[in-house]
C-alpha cells in the first residue's frame, strides 16, 4: 500500500494508535490559514453568495452532486446562483447533501480516487475538521482510515500573462464558472493543504479534498464506515460513505505502460527555500519532490549539459530564463592553460542515481547541444579556469570550427563517463522545440565524436523534426481531432509503430485554451489528458515544467512570464510538494490508462470515444469517465 497520511482534519486520524499517524494534538484549529487572498469582500458579492446557499446556517454539498464525480470540478470560492435563464442542471448547481443516504465511490486496487465535500456560510466558520472512520466490509474486512487523505483546497489568485499578448490562450478562454470573485482579483481552487483545520470566513465555500488510496491487498468487497464533519458553531453532521472495491489490480506507478515525460527543476526547490544549489541541504530538498513524481510513474531525468538552456529575450535586448527560476548546469566545463577541456560529472551523477533510487530510469535526458533561442547564430560556452576556478564564456558563431570543436570534447568525454556508469543506452541529447534544420546543423558534430547518440534523440517540436527522434513528442494543436486511415498523421504514426524502441507522445504548454491543465483550466481536463494518449495511439504525455514556480510564493504571486500554471502542476511545502487539483486528477487519468490497457473488453473504443468527446472541459460531461469505466470493468 502507498504510504500516505490519515488525517481527521485534526491531523489525527480517527484513533491515533489505530492508523499510526502520529500524536493528537490539543487544538484541532489552525487560527488565521489564509486559503484565499481576498482581503475584503463588497456587499453585492455578500449578496450573491447568500442567493446562492439553500440555508443561512451550515450548508453542506457534494460538488457535482455524486461523490464519483465531486472531484472533476473547482468549487469557486464565491458561490452564484443559477443565472434567471439558465433552466438545465450544472455540476455547480449547490444541492443539500443527504446525510441519511449512502454515497459511493468505486475503484480497483492499487489505484486512488478522490472526491470532494464543500462547506459554506453565510458567517465565520471555526475549527472545520473532518474525522475518517475505518471502513469495513460486511465480511468485517476493513479499510483502514489511514487509506484516506484528507486535504484542503486552497485558492490563488488569477492574474494576466505575458505570453497571453503574445502566443499562448488568453485566460478569459480558459475559464469558466470555476472561477470566481471581484476581478481585484478573482481566485481559483487548486493547491491541496494538508492541515489540522481551517476556519472559514464568511460567505465563503471550503471544499474538502479526499484521496483514497485502494491497498494491492484489499479484498474486493463494499467497505462502508463515516466521515464525521465538525465545526465550532454546529452539531457535528455524518456522511455515509462506501468505497466499492473491484478485483482487479493495477500495476505499481514504477510500472505503468504510460510513458509520463515531466521535466523536474532542482534548482527551483533551492531557490524557494534560499539554501545554496546542491549543498547537502538542497539534497535533502530534491528527495521528497523526486518521490512525488515517481508516484505517477514519471520515466525521465532532465538533465543540463549547459547553464539555463532555456533563455529568451528579455528587456533592453538581454536575455534571461524564460522562467523565474532557470535551470544551471550539472556538469561543469573546465578549460586549463594549455587549452585542454576536461569536466566535472559530480552534481549529474548524484542527481542520477537520486532519480533511479526512486524508480525514474527509464531515460537520462541531456539538454542541450542545441539553445533554446534560435534567433542568432551566436553560441557561447561557459566554463571555469581549472587553475583558478573562476568563471568565463567564450563566443563563437555556431559554424565555426572552434565552437564545434569544444562540442565534440565535451560528447566524447561524456560518451566515456556514461558508458563507466553503464547509462550510456539510457541516455538522450535532447531538444525543445529545436527546428529540423538546426538539429541537422549539429549532427556532424555528433558523428564525428560520439555518433551512438544520433540514434538517441529525443526531441519535442513539429512532426519535420521526428526522423531525427528515437523519442518525439509531437505538439498537441498538430493533431486532428480524429484520425483518419490514409492521413498525414495517421500515416506517420504508424511509421513510427515500426519500431517499437520509439516513443512518441504529445505535449501541451500554454496553447491551446483546451483541453489543458493550467491553474484555471476546467478540472476534467487533467483527468483527460491520459485517455487523449490512448485516443491517438500514443506512449505518453509530456509538459516542460512540473515546478518551475513564477515565483518564491507562486500562493500569491502565481505568474513570472507564461499564462498561470504552464510552468508548474505543484506547489513548494514545508516539507516537500504541495500538491493541486490538475495534479491528482492527473494521476487518476493515468491509472485510468493503465485499466484501460489489462482489461480484456471488447467496448475500449467505445469508452475512449467517451472519455475524449467534448475536449473544452466547460462542456464536458462530469459523469464521462465513470461512465467510460464502466464499459471496461462491470459494475
Amino acid at each position: 500500500m502507498k504510504n500516505s497520511i490519515s488525517l481527521s482534519i485534526y491531523a489525527l486520524c480517527m484513533s491515533a494508535a489505530l492508523c499510526g499517524c502520529g500524536q493528537a494534538q490539543s487544538e484541532g484549529t489552525v487560527r488565521n490559514q489564509v486559503m484565499d487572498p481576498v482581503t475584503e469582500i463588497p456587499e453585492w458579492l455578500k449578496v450573491t453568495v447568500e442567493s446562492a446557499l439553500p440555508s443561512d446556517s451550515l450548508n453542506v454539498w457534494i460538488p457535482t452532486g455524486e461523490l464519483a464525480t465531486s472531484s472533476l470540478i473547482r468549487v469557486p470560492r464565491f458561490p452564484a446562483p443559477k443565472h434567471e435563464n439558465d433552466k438545465q442542471p450544472s455540476p455547480f448547481d449547490i444541492l443539500p447533501v443527504d446525510f441519511s443516504a449512502i454515497h459511493s465511490i468505486t475503484g480497483v486496487r492499487n489505484e486512488q480516487q478522490s472526491f470532494q465535500l464543500s462547506v459554506a456560510a453565510v458567517h465565520e466558520l471555526t475549527g472545520l475538521s473532518v474525522r475518517v472512520e475505518d471502513l469495513i466490509s460486511e465480511k468485517g474486512d476493513t479499510l483502514d482510515a489511514g487509506c484516506v487523505k484528507v486535504r484542503y483546497v486552497r485558492y490563488v489568485p488569477v492574474e494576466r500573462a505575458r505570453s497571453e499578448y503574445t502566443w499562448t490562450a488568453r485566460q478569459e478562454d480558459v475559464y469558466g464558472q470555476e472561477v470566481s470573485g471581484t476581478g481585484v482579483p478573482d481566485v481559483v481552487a487548486d493547491p491541496l493543504v494538508e492541515l489540522p483545520a481551517v476556519d472559514v470566513p464568511a460567505y465563503r465555500a471550503q471544499p474538502v479534498w479526499f484521496t483514497v488510496e485502494i491497498p494491492e491487498s484489499a479484498v474486493p468487497d463494499i467497505y462502508r464506515g463515516k466521515l464525521v464533519i465538525h465545526t465550532d458553531q454546529y452539531q457535528e453532521v455524518a456522511l455515509n460513505l462506501a468505497v466499492n472495491v473491484l478485483a482487479p489490480t493495477l500495476p505499481a506507478p514504477e510500472n505503468y505502460s504510460f510513458f509520463l515525460d515531466l521535466w523536474f527543476n532542482p534548482n527551483a526547490v533551492a531557490v524557494e527555500k534560499g539554501v545554496e544549489a546542491w549543498s547537502e541541504e538542497h539534497w535533502k530538498l530534491i528527495d521528497p519532490y523526486l518521490a512525488d513524481l515517481a508516484s505517477r510513474g514519471a520515466k525521465t531525468i532532465t538533465t543540463t549539459i549547459v547553464p539555463y538552456p532555456w533563455k529568451v529575450d528579455w528587456l533592453a535586448g538581454s536575455q534571461r530564463p524564460q522562467t523565474y527560476m532557470g535551470y544551471p548546469a550539472m556538469i561543469t566545463w573546465l578549460l586549463d592553460g594549455s587549452g585542454k577541456w576536461s569536466f566535472d560529472y559530480t552534481v549529474f551523477d548524484r542527481f542520477v542515481e537520486a532519480c533511479f533510487k526512486h524508480g525514474i530510469d527509464r531515460r537520462i535526458d541531456a539538454f542541450s547541444l542545441s539553445p533554446f533561442n534560435h534567433k542568432t547564430d551566436r553560441r557561447e560556452i561557459v566554463y571555469r579556469h581549472k587553475e583558478t576556478n573562476a568563471s568565463d564564456t567564450l563566443y563563437y558563431d555556431q559554424f565555426a570550427p572552434e565552437y564545434k570543436e569544444v562540442w565534440k570534447s565535451f560528447l566524447r568525454d561524456f560518451e566515456t563517463h556514461l558508458a563507466s556508469k553503464d547509462w550510456l543506452s539510457k541516455t538522450y541529447l535532447s531538444f525543445d522545440e529545436s527546428p529540423h534544420e538546426v538539429i541537422e546543423s549539429i549532427l556532424d558534430i555528433v558523428g564525428d565524436s560520439a555518433p551512438v547518440f544520433l540514434q538517441q534523440f529525443s526531441i519535442a517540436g513539429r512532426k519535420e523534426a521526428s526522423s531525427l527522434a528515437k523519442s518525439f513528442s509531437l505538439f498537441y494543436s498538430f493533431l486532428p481531432e480524429e484520425l483518419a486511415a490514409g492521413d498525414e498523421i495517421s500515416t506517420w504514426l504508424q511509421e513510427r509503430k515500426k519500431d517499437p524502441g520509439k516513443i512518441t507522445n504529445f505535449y501541451l504548454c500554454g496553447d491551446p485554451a483546451h483541453p489543458n491543465t493550467l491553474t484555471y483550466s476546467p478540472a476534467i481536463e487533467a483527468r483527460m489528458i491520459p485517455w487523449l494518449t490512448a485516443h491517438y495511439g500514443l506512449d505518453g504525455y509530456l509538459r516542460w515544467a512540473y515546478n518551475s514556480w513564477s515565483d518564491k510564493d507562486p500562493y500569491n504571486k502565481p505568474v513570472f512570464n507564461f499564462i498561470q500554471g504552464d510552468d508548474y502542476y505543484i506547489y513548494p511545502g514545508e516539507n516537500g510538494p504541495v500538491s493541486s487539483i490538475r495534479w491528482e486528477l492527473l494521476k487518476e487519468g493515468i491509472e485510468d490508462f493503465e485499466l484501460l490497457k489489462m482489461v480484456d473488453s471488447k467496448q475500449k473504443k467505445e469508452a475512449i470515444d467517451m472519455a475524449v468527446r467534448n475536449r473544452d472541459g466547460r462542456q464536458k460531461s462530469v459523469t464521462d469517465f465513470e461512465n467510460a469505466r464502466r464499459l471496461l470493468i462491470q459494475y
